[in-house]
Formats: structure tokens, C-alpha cells, sequence
């Protein structure tokens, strides 16, 4: 089969499938990364495979990783296309990797080839008399080059914007087909369309505004033609919207209460719009320089700037500048003015500007916005740089020059930052030394180096590995003094390295005094004190964790133990665990701890009390009967003494009767 590149664009397939496998080929091998813990490997919705997509029909997106709603960002998400994609990929390979990444590479290069067959239907009227490369396929492989996608392609949960986009595309396909063809089955492949790009993901909805404009730049003759098929788009979405509305609510609010979903909760609402101004600024930086690339665009990588800040004023003048050309140039029909209003329509809906996103910006959210980029440079490459130069050969030659270029820098780019999305270990303690003040990217890195360490067998390897995860560990405590999975996972390092609790307790108490019924912190210093060695460190501890009045009976329940087991101090111990049973009248534990210790004091009578409590909850514990029947024996009550000794025989066969005295 030869290969060139053919004036019929359909024809060029080739051309994305060669190059799409070459950019993301390397990703093919590659583990879960990221947010695919989410939608796919602890998802339970999807891990049920095909009995799991009528859950993900009907429930928000994170319904089946936290296992009840929860509003963690504004109006919800709802994006079930993907997710039932990843449930039939569960059904046929569960958790091997390999052929989520191959779909989302075919998808990718799906989208490519879409965007050129979209283009070339969208410019054939204005540019008939095309240069020696057209500009739908110099534009096209521009954006599809473009190293800013890796975040989308690499990491499987990129899917629903890939999706997204083949479905938009094709929407605006079909909608040029009508207005060539006039076929009336031509509008329910629109909708159909439409409606599933919208499933897919929510900022489809752009293309409510896209489309129009992008009929009156390139078929301002067609405009009365094209009512009928926006007409059922904006139809289409208000079917969307209804189910949505029915499945997840609606409604726009912050619901975070922390830094790391809510970039703006210690900033003023001046300081708010100028780092919006000031990211959206970012976006257009990376856009003309992909590099560094990162994940972890969350407090505190991105600061947060006031208006008198140099980058802020310049972006601001640049999107001023960009709006009133986009005006101007869309009853001029011009073509910047259709990039102009590409990259705003459609990053408009992640920019925080509409509702808050939970981040400062992902490179994710401008994957379509940088279409406008694209048909730009290229636009400018074919048709305004000429007329500047004024020699036609040697702008052929710049232009030719210029793109293998930018394509061999792109390819590199992309490669390379394939690679960083190996798996999370990879991809954290990468982007960390990126985002040298972003926590997320921090505690992740520190986190899941920790996790590696407690795999280790080499006790000198094991702990420069702790040592290099408290390292990342402490940088997110910094940057982020009151980010409570920093806080826990550091307690945790620092007990795993240290092995004394007076290093982890701090960090504990610091998540304590932020919220006293965090449930894991109160888990793991259980865990920690009660292998602490040192008895006096762990009673003084324990007291401290007694002024959060929560868990306080199983505290004084481990006090009375160290007092009662360690520190041979009964006295402490009996008065410890009876003001444990004052607020847990029934904690079993309690009452057999406290029933041991006062049978040692020789108080068989209140021994006897709490014992008989005891057995009223938990009936068939035959060491408590034994208990009860040494109390009796030695209150001289030997009926009874034996009856409890039968008891616990009865209950336990195997118990050894060379025990009991009679």
C-alpha cells in the first residue's frame, strides 16, 4: 500500500493512525495513573462490569468509588458514556491496563481524523484554491501534535473528554451534511450525536454557542438553513439537562471546606478573579511553550496574585484585546476571530468564571480549546506569513521548515511526557519536582513512596526510602499546614522510620485539632501508641487524647491497661476504666478489663458485678466465665465457682480444666 497524501481527505486515515501510535504507543504498557482509581480499578460500579452500567446510567460519577453522594464539586458530575465504556472493558480484561490505553489511543487518533474531515467541511468554501498543504490538515495535525493532550491520552480517565470531543465533532459533521444534502434523517443523527457527546461529558454544552458561530463565520448564507439543526441541539440539551437534573441535582455552590478542593477558600474575591485572570494567562504560556508540563496545578503551585501583579494586567490586555477582535472579527467573518472564540467558548466552562471547578486548571480542560490555537498558527503559517515575506518559495520553505520543527519538538515533548505516566509512583515524584510548591503532587509522591517502603526487605534501602517520603511529606505539610492526608500519611512515615510514637503523635493531634473524629487518625494512634514502648510516653499521650471527648472509653480502657499491666498500678487502672464504663456503661472490653483488675485487688464482689455485666452482652466467652468462677472460688461461693467453670467448658471444650482450682 502506498502511503502520500491524497486531495480527498478521507483518504488520509493513515496519517493519524501512523502518528497517533508513534506520539502514544508508549502508553500502551502502562499501569493505572491518577483518577483511574476512581472510575475504574475502585470503582464498584464498574468492577461489576455489565450488571454495573445500569448504576452508572443512574448515579453520579462517584457514587461507585465513595460508595454514597457526596458533593465534592459544584453541581456534581455526570458523565456516564465513559464509565460504561470502562464497565464493558472491566467485563472482558478486568484491571489489565493494556486495552484501556489501546481504546483511548484509537480514540484519540478518531479525534484527529474528525477534526481534519470537520475542518475541511467547515473551510472548503472559504479556501477553495488551497496552498501545497491545506490548512484543515496543517491545523489538524498542529493540534494533534500538540503535547498538551498528554494528560488527556495518557491517563485513562482522560477518556470522557476524548469522547466528548468525537462527539462534537461529529455533530458539527452531520450539521454540514444537512446543509449541503438538506435530509431529513440527517437532523436525528445530530441529535444523536449531540446527545451522546453531552453523556459523555458536561462542557459539550459549549457547542451550543460553538456551532452558531462557527456557522455564521464559515456559512453566513446557510444561517436560516442552520436553524432547524441548532434548534434541536439546544432541544437535545434541555433533555440533558432534565435527566441530569434527575439524577444528580443541580444548582452551582461551593461545597468544599478545604484548600485542595476549593484553590480560592483563603483568598479574597479580588485576589479570586486576578489568579482566574492570571491562570487563564497560563493557559495561552503553555499553549505557545508546552514545558513543564504537570498534573498538579492545585495550591500551592499556581500562587494566589492581586491585581497589581505584571503576568495578571498582561493576560487581562490580551483577553480584552482577544474579545473585542473576537466581536469585530465575527461580523467580519474572520478566521482569528473564529480561533478567538474556540479557546474562550470552550474553556469558558472550566475557567472558574461560570461556577468553581475545584483547581486553579488542568492542562485536561483546554484539550478542545487548543483547536483555536491550532487553526491559528496554521492560518497564520499559510496565508498571513506569505504576504509578509513576499516570496512565495521562501515561505514555502520557512513554513515547511517551521512545522517539522515544531512537529519533531512536539513528538518529543509528548513521548517523553508519556513516560512520566508509567504509574502513580512515577508520575508523583516526577511532577513533584515540578510543582515544587504543589501539595497534591507532594503528599502523593510521599504517600506512595512510603507504601514502596513497606514492601522493602533491605532495612537500609527501606529507610532511605522513608526518608525520601518524609522529605515529600513534609513539603505538603508546609505548603499546606492544615491538609489532613499530608498530616496523617506523615504520622505515618515518621512511626514506620522512627518507630517511636513521640514523632508520629504531633501529626496526629495537628489532624485532631482540625477535626477530632477523623477516623483513620484516631485508628492509626491506636495502633502506634499501643506498640510504643515506652509506658510513660504512652499515658501522657493517651491524656492528651482525652480532652477531644471522642473514643474516650476505648482511651481509658488503654490507660487502665498501662497502668494496670505495666506500671503494676492498680489503683490508676481500676479508677481509669471506671470512668471509661461512666460513658460506656456496656463496652465489654471495659468490663472484663476492669473485672481482671479488681479480682488482682482482691475486690471479688465488684469483680463479680461487672463480669456478670459483661456476659449479659457477649454470653459465649468462656474466659470470662473463668474469670467470673476464680472470683467465686475465691469469695469461698464454690457452687457457683463451678457452675462457671462448667459454663466455660461448655462454651470451649478445649479449655484446659487443670486450671480451675476445684
Amino acid at each position: 500500500m502506498k502511503f502520500s497524501i491524497s486531495t480527498e481527505p478521507k483518504k488520509n486515515y493513515w496519517i493519524f493512525i501512523l502518528f497517533g501510535f508513534i506520539l502514544y504507543g508508549n502508553t500502551l504498557f502502562h499501569d493505572f495513573a491518577l483518577d483511574d482509581a476512581i472510575v475504574i480499578t475502585e470503582n464498584q460500579f464498574t468492577k461489576k462490569g455489565f450488571s454495573g452500567i445500569w448504576n452508572q446510567l443512574t448515579n453520579d460519577q462517584f457514587m461507585g468509588f465513595y460508595g454514597e453522594k457526596k458533593e465534592l464539586v459544584s453541581g456534581g458530575r455526570y458523565r456516564p458514556l465513559s464509565m460504561v465504556l470502562f464497565n464493558i472493558e472491566y467485563a472482558l480484561v478486568g484491571a489489565s491496563p493494556f486495552l484501556y490505553h489501546l481504546i483511548n489511543i484509537l480514540f484519540y487518533i478518531l479525534n484527529g481524523y474528525l477534526l481534519y474531515l470537520v475542518l475541511h467541511q467547515l473551510f472548503k468554501k472559504r479556501f477553495n484554491e488551497s496552498p501545497w498543504i491545506s490548512l484543515a490538515l496543517l491545523a489538524s495535525l498542529i493540534w494533534f501534535f500538540h503535547p498538551i493532550h498528554t494528560e488527556v491520552v495518557a491517563n485513562i480517565k482522560g477518556r470522557d473528554e476524548i469522547m466528548a470531543f468525537c462527539g462534537e465533532l461529529i455533530t458539527l459533521l452531520f450539521i454540514l451534511e444537512y446543509l449541503e444534502k438538506k435530509e431529513t434523517k440527517t437532523l436525528a443523527w445530530i441529535a444523536i450525536a449531540f446527545f451522546l457527546a453531552l453523556l459523555s461529558k458536561e462542557n459539550a454544552i459549549t457547542w451550543l454557542a460553538l456551532i452558531p458561530v462557527s456557522l455564521f463565520i464559515f456559512r453566513k448564507d446557510q444561517v436560516k438553513e442552520a436553524i432547524t439543526p441548532v434548534a434541536i441541539l439546544f432541544g437535545v440539551a434541555a433533555l440533558w439537562l432534565f435527566i441530569r437534573y434527575q439524577i444528580v441535582g443541580g444548582g452551582i455552590s461551593n461545597v468544599a471546606d478545604n484548600l485542595m478542593n476549593d484553590p480560592f477558600l483563603e483568598s479574597s474575591v479580588s485576589q479570586k478573579y486576578a489568579t482566574i485572570v492570571f491562570t487563564l494567562g497560563k493557559y495561552i504560556e503553555l499553549l505557545f511553550f508546552p514545558h513543564p508540563l504537570t498534573f498538579d496545578y492545585y495550591p500551592k503551585h499556581i500562587p494566589i496574585v492581586a491585581w497589581n501583579n505584571p503576568k495578571v494586567i498582561i493576560s487581562l490586555l490580551i483577553y480584552i484585546a482577544f474579545l473585542l477582535y473576537g466581536v469585530y472579527g465575527l461580523f467580519k467573518q474572520k478566521v482569528f476571530a473564529f480561533c478567538i472564540w474556540t479557546f474562550i467558548i470552550t474553556l469558558s466552562i472550566a475557567s472558574n468564571l461560570v461556577f468553581p471547578i475545584g483547581a486553579f486548571m488542568n492542562e485536561r480542560f483546554v484539550y478542545v480549546s487548543s483547536l483555536g490555537f491550532a487553526i491559528a498558527v496554521a492560518y497564520f503559517l499559510l496565508f498571513v506569513l506569505p504576504k509578509l515575506l513576499q516570496n512565495r518559495k521562501m515561505a514555502k520553505q520557512l513554513i515547511l521548515g517551521l512545522s517539522i520543527t515544531a512537529t519533531l519538538l512536539y513528538s518529543i515533548k509528548t513521548i517523553s511526557r508519556n513516560k512520566v505516566w508509567k504509574d502513580n509512583l512515577t508520575l508523583a515524584t516526577n511532577d513533584a519536582k515540578i510543582s515544587i510548591r504543589g501539595a497534591k503532587s507532594n503528599v502523593m509522591a510521599g504517600g506512595l513512596m512510603s507504601e514502596e517502603a513497606a514492601k522493602e526487605r533491605n532495612p537500609q534501602v527501606k529507610a532511605e526510602m522513608l526518608k525520601e517520603s518524609i522529605g515529600y511529606l513534609k513539603n505538603a505539610v508546609e505548603i499546606y499546614p492544615e491538609y489532613i492526608d499530608a498530616l496523617l500519611l506523615m504520622g505515618n512515615a515518621q512511626w514506620e522510620y522512627t518507630k517511636r510514637a513521640s514523632y508520629a503523635f504531633p501529626y496526629y493531634q495537628r489532624i485532631l485539632n482540625i477535626n477530632n473524629q477523623h477516623q483513620n487518625t484516631w485508628q492509626n494512634l491506636f495502633i502506634v501508641l499501643e506498640q510504643e514502648k515506652d509506658v510513660d510516653y504512652r499515658i501522657k499521650a493517651y491524656r492528651q487524647l482525652l480532652n477531644y471527648a471522642y473514643q474516650q472509653d476505648k482511651i481509658y480502657l488503654n490507660l487502665g491497661r498501662a497502668y494496670g499491666r505495666e506500671k503494676q498500678d492498680l489503683s490508676s487502672s481500676i479508677q481509669m476504666m471506671e470512668k471509661g464504663l461512666e460513658i460506656a456503661p456496656n463496652n465489654y472490653d471495659l468490663l472484663t478489663n476492669l473485672g481482671t483488675a479488681y479480682g488482682l485487688s482482691q475486690n471479688y464482689s465488684k469483680a463479680i458485678g461487672v463480669l456478670k455485666r459483661a456476659i449479659q452482652i457477649q454470653p459465649n466467652n468462656a474466659k470470662t466465665y473463668i474469670d467470673l468462677g476464680l472470683s467465686y472460688y475465691y469469695l469461698n461461693n464454690l457452687e457457683k465457682a463451678k457452675n462457671a467453670f462448667d459454663k466455660a467448658s461448655q462454651i470451649d471444650p478445649n479449655v484446659n480444666r487443670s486450671q480451675f482450682p476445684i
